[in-house]
């Protein structure tokens, strides 16, 4: 049988952090893995062309040949089921993938393990989209870099924690194996760090989500405010980038800076590297140009298969608190280059209707239609 949306859920309990589970017996998947089937996966929105879905997660997943390179099957995941208001979009997509269609947003409950929100031109209604996925017990995978405002963010996670669901947004840097390295790192020469200095490959500040994020998840929380400069206006026009990140003081700490600089011609997609009291350690994810297969693997895969952990064991990879933070780290950099001419903006000052679009051409639904 197909993995149950419900077979992790039971009376939730915060065992540790990022974690929800259950008091039910353990999925089919987990009890015996070789005999499951595929984990039965929905697409909510798909953007034509660009985005996640139709050019890395979707082919990685369904196997499908993208510029002349064919997939291997890497993970225990197929796509079954997807909607999308634009109806060409859908035969497009079901042409492509194999998938079958459904007339509404809600209709792939009873038909999915897990769900894809993927197109970020929807983002704005991200927690309407989840809601009925959430409430049911079907994990959602959100693209990043997430919710448009902080508000939404916080409604996605409240109908999370009241539901007993869980969910993930990511980049796919926050996966690398590098990523557990530099917390190898952190955990033996830290608690201390005297600055970190890193690079993201990234001429689009909405595109500086994987630098940010990357920074978030080596180092971890405790972020009181961000500045941005750039040295053009528009969020949408190609630019360099600075991002001056202030960790607060806490008890086995000093207060410090991460700044992350954006832009072209890096030899990697990023580096980070993290003075401590008497040494310093720098990982950087190598581009692997032209080496599609190398850059599936290495890159986009590990956060397939979080999301695939997480639907078979019911936990999150990062905390409520953990999204809450990274997603208001990355909106509070746009205030800042939008509203505060590249002056630090708190994290505590970050309205919760602050808006930020990372699609140029949000799309709009008619009032009443997820009512």
């Amino acid at each position: 049988m197909p993995l149950s949306r419900r077979s992790f859920i039971g009376t939730v309990s915060a065992v540790s952090a990022g974690t929800i589970v259950g008091n039910t017996k353990k999925s089919e998947a987990a009890q015996n893995p070789a005999s499951i089937k595929p984990i039965r996966i929905g697409v909510l929105t798909c953007h034509p062309t660009h985005h996640h879905m139709p050019n890395i997660w979707g082919p990685l997943i369904q196997c499908i040949p993208r510029n002349g390179f064919l997939p291997t099957r890497m993970t225990g995941m197929i796509l079954t089921h997807i909607w999308d208001y634009n109806k060409e979009r859908v035969d497009s997509y079901c042409k492509q993938f194999g998938t079958k269609p459904v007339k509404k947003y809600d209709d792939m409950l009873d038909k999915v393990d897990g769900v894809i929100i993927s197109d970020m031109r929807n983002s704005d209604y991200f927690p309407e989209l989840a809601e009925p996925y959430l409430k049911a017990g079907v994990p959602v995978l959100f693209n990043r870099p997430f919710t448009s405002n902080i508000g939404n963010c916080k409604r996605i996670i409240a109908s999370s924690k009241k539901h007993g669901t869980p969910f993930m947004t990511a980049s796919g840097w926050e996966y690398c194996k590098e990523v557990y390295a530099m917390r190898k790192q952190v955990e033996y020469h830290g608690p201390e760090i005297k600055a970190v200095t890193a690079t993201n490959s990234s001429t689009e500040i909405t595109h500086d989500v994987h630098g940010v994020w990357i920074i978030c998840a080596m180092i971890g929380p405790g972020i009181e405010s961000v500045s941005v400069n750039r040295n053009v206006q528009s969020v949408y026009e190609e630019g360099n980038d600075t991002w001056s990140i202030y960790y607060k003081e806490r008890e086995d700490r000093s207060a410090f800076y991460a700044t992350l600089h954006n832009q072209t011609n890096h030899e990697s997609n990023a580096s980070v590297r993290v003075q401590f009291t008497d040494t310093s350690f720098e990982q950087a994810l190598w581009y692997l140009s032209g080496d599609t297969e190398q850059r599936y693997q290495y890159y986009f895969l590990p956060p397939l298969l979080e999301f695939q952990r997480m639907i078979g064991k019911g936990t999150m990879p990062q905390s409520h608190e953990v999204i809450l933070e990274k997603t208001a780290v990355f909106l509070a950099g746009f205030k800042s280059h939008l509203d505060y001419g590249g002056k630090p903006v708190k994290l505590s000052e970050l309205e919760d209707d602050y808006t930020v679009q990372s699609d140029p051409n949000p799309i709009t639904y008619p009032e009443g239609f997820f009512g």
